[in-house]
């Protein structure tokens, strides 16, 4: 029997040969180095994305009074399947002594597949009774102040009342208003402090008290917060002329100490918001459409003075949430609620920057922290 293959026959032999080389060549290569690659970066950046758009939206819920809801990622896991089959196929036929073949069809298969499993967790009961109505620490804070934060902005936002001087809260009556302006003389001398480097927190006890130095250039430097804070501590002449004193900061307010005789007093009352009193707080100044505040969806409040209104602070807005009914192009962190977008430009570097500050404080309420150690100093204001 003689056997005959013709020259087109051939090639597409040689063909099918080539390709199932391919794919056994490919068969031995591994693909999970290159899927972890890019798969990690593609989690990261889109749990980073879902956490910014759930922070924003609570805040606009927070505007309009409604209940807050926050879902935590629990666990994230992917598992990656990938297979690689070939085939050779063909038909011949027979013509007397001679046998043609008629035609080959090679066969050359891949898949590739990933499935992912991502948990989300409520919180709710003890996880949000902790992370969101708890109050912030001193620890907390102090450790913020390390990291590069500066103080006057930590004050406005997280310090709701020291001493006798209260932070601004929507609704506020005007008799407060007073205590308030103070309040932000002392944040605004104590952000000038902090920018000399004459200002630094100890550590902070078992009790939750805590202790900070200040470095006065002139005595009547340290007579103007002594008066604000309503306090008498001993003064320590340093040898470049410069006096030094320490704060006692107490969780605890003594309602009596006003009563007690005057003398050395270095103790003072601090009391800081909650993650629910601070998006409660700083959502009041979020842009909503006008029709929706003559339906009285929410409130505006306007106490201050204009004197007052001019000066930096919480009555500011220090997150400005804009409004739009178009998808906004530019937008840094974005969200569709209530039938409008409402989001944080792009170019608005300060409301980024404060943004960044509350989800921070968010992730620091979800865990322990024991002490307060040095950290990376970062030029965060």
């Amino acid at each position: 029997m003689r056997m005959t293959v013709s020259t087109r026959a051939r090639g597409v032999v040689y063909t099918a040969l080539f390709m199932l080389m391919v794919c056994f060549s490919l068969s031995g290569c591994s693909l999970g180095p290159k899927a972890l690659k890019g798969n990690r970066l593609d989690y990261n950046i889109s749990i980073q994305k879902s956490n910014n758009e759930e922070l924003l939206i609570n805040l606009v819920r927070a505007k309009y009074y409604e209940p807050l809801f926050f879902l935590q990622v629990g666990s994230i896991s992917s598992s990656f399947s990938y297979t690689v089959n070939a085939a050779l196929a063909g038909t011949i036929y027979s013509k007397g002594s001679d046998v043609f073949a008629n035609s080959v069809s090679p066969a050359l298969g891949a898949s590739y597949g990933e499935k992912p499993i991502i948990t989300y967790t409520p919180i709710q009961g003890e996880a949000a009774l902790k992370q969101l109505m708890e109050e912030i620490n001193l620890d907390r804070f102090m450790l913020l102040t390390r990291a590069g934060w500066s103080i006057d902005s930590l004050m406005w936002t997280v310090v709701q009342r020291i001493g006798e001087l209260n932070n601004f809260e929507p609704g506020m009556e005007k008799g407060v208003a007073d205590p308030y302006g103070k309040f932000l003389d002392l944040a605004e001398i104590f952000r000038h402090m902090q920018s000399l480097g004459d200002i630094e927190f100890v550590g902070v006890d078992k009790e939750g008290k805590g202790t900070m130095q200040l470095r006065y250039a002139r005595p009547e430097e340290a007579d103007e917060v002594e008066k604000l804070l309503g306090i008498k501590p001993e003064r320590i002449n340093a040898p470049d002329g410069k006096i030094i004193s320490s704060i006692k900061l107490t969780p605890v307010r003594d309602l009596t100490a006003g009563l007690k005789e005057m003398g050395r007093c270095d103790s003072v009352f601090i009391k800081f918001k909650s993650c629910f009193g601070i998006l409660y707080d700083l959502a009041q100044d979020i842009e909503i459409p006008a029709e929706e505040m003559k339906r009285s969806l929410t409130l505006k409040h306007d106490i201050l003075s204009d004197a007052m209104l001019t000066r930096k602070g919480m009555h500011q807005g220090l997150i400005d949430v804009r409004s739009s009914s178009a998808r906004p192009s530019d937008a840094y962190v974005a969200v569709f609620y209530r039938g409008r977008w409402h989001y944080i430009a792009d170019d608005d570097t300060r409301s980024k920057a404060y943004f960044v500050l509350v989800g921070t404080i968010f992730s620091l309420q979800a865990g322990e922290l024991h002490t307060a150690r040095p950290l990376l100093t970062l030029p965060v204001n």
